[in-house]
């Protein structure tokens, strides 16, 4: 356990990883349970290594049920404490990870699909939220030193990885395991605890990190509003456009008896300028611009200081795009009126009629 180290240490490190390694929503883990159901233990750990971004391969091996260290088809060391409800080792090791001296660097095509043996326990799948934490620690310490980050040995900075990298609910409810015994009329029962941090650092970290995913969630949800918001307008723009065009059309093959000058100058104007043919490219192109962000927006479960900028950058672009609309769809309204005295209440009726 790491009982002297502070709040502040603990959110300076986790500041520390999160400008490495970013912070994730929750992940979803179904299919990690599903793995343990088929005793496919090595498609759940291939599948944990990958949810923090890890592109190595898997192979597994098990050792006895009921393994404690000293044996000699054991583990070769210990990377995971547990404890009883006083905070003593009780020394069973759920799994362990062997790092290679010379691990590739973190984004370089070599750790791509790079081999990382790891030895579990044969019963791992008979506590499936406990294996998922402590796996999920024990591949933590791989990101971190193919980071080749300083701390990667430093089991705070491990016991981090899984909080800010979307493992927050599934350690914490796989980071305690109670058992039971009974004798003659007395139950005792014994509470396991996995992980170095204490149950209060441990939600001081989750609450700590829930603080700066809900701000890059804020900024997120701005986005998207912004998004709607220009939708409907683009909504409004094509209808206000298409209704344009429809007058349009009419007088051309109704010229009116009678029209103002400046009105008769602006039709003139509007035929011979093709007006109608530039609004639709403007609103295209605001169009793609909120594709664009929609499609940046689909999948962002997962936040860094790249990503938030990128969220800005959208921001930015799609505000000025919005304003671009307005001037286009306010020129649109303007002409769609001018029009709108000449085509007679009876076309207007009829064009309305014909809509619904």
């Amino acid at each position: 356990m790491l009982e002297q180290v502070s709040n502040k240490e603990i959110a300076n490190a986790l500041d520390e990883l999160i400008i490495c390694l970013g912070v994730s929503k929750e992940k979803p883990t179904y299919n990690l349970f599903e793995f343990l159901q088929k005793r496919n233990t090595e498609g759940c750990v291939q599948e944990i290594a990958s949810l923090l971004g890890l592109p190595i391969r898997i192979s597994l091996s098990y050792v006895p049920k009921g393994y404690r260290p000293g044996n000699s088809d054991g583990f070769r060391s210990s990377a995971m404490t547990r404890t009883d409800s006083t905070g003593r080792g009780i020394g069973c090791i759920t799994a362990q990870v062997s790092i290679p001296q010379h691990l590739p660097m973190f984004g370089t095509p070599s750790l791509q699909e790079f081999l990382i043996k790891v030895r579990v326990s044969e019963s791992s799948h008979e506590y499936p939220d406990t294996f998922v934490a402590v796996m999920a620690h024990q591949l933590s310490h791989v990101l971190l030193a193919s980071l080749w980050s300083p701390p990667n040995d430093c089991e705070l900075h491990t016991d981090l990885v899984p909080i800010i990298l979307g493992f927050r609910d599934i350690v914490r409810r796989g980071r305690k395991t109670t058992e039971s015994t009974t004798n003659g009329n007395t139950t005792t029962t014994h509470t396991t605890t996995y992980g170095y941090l204490t149950d209060a650092q441990f939600e001081f970290a989750c609450t700590h990190v829930t603080r700066i995913l809900q701000q890059h969630e804020h900024s997120k949800n701005c986005l998207q509003n912004l998004v709607e918001k220009i939708q409907k307008n683009i909504g409004k723009a094509t209808q206000n456009l298409e209704t344009f065009r429809d007058y349009f059309n009419y007088l051309d093959s109704h010229p009116p008896k009678k029209m103002k000058k400046e009105h008769a100058e602006r039709v003139v104007q509007l035929h011979g300028d093709d007006y109608s043919r530039a609004w639709e490219n403007q609103i295209t192109t605001v169009r793609k611009k909120v594709e664009i962000t929609e499609a940046f927006m689909r999948t962002l479960n997962h936040f860094t200081s790249v990503v938030a900028e990128r969220i800005n950058t959208h921001s930015q672009t799609l505000e000025i795009a919005s304003d671009e609309l307005c001037s286009v769809t306010k020129s649109i309204i303007t002409d769609k009126k001018i029009l709108r005295k000449y085509v007679g209440i009876i076309y207007i009726i009829q064009r309305t009629l014909r809509l619904q």
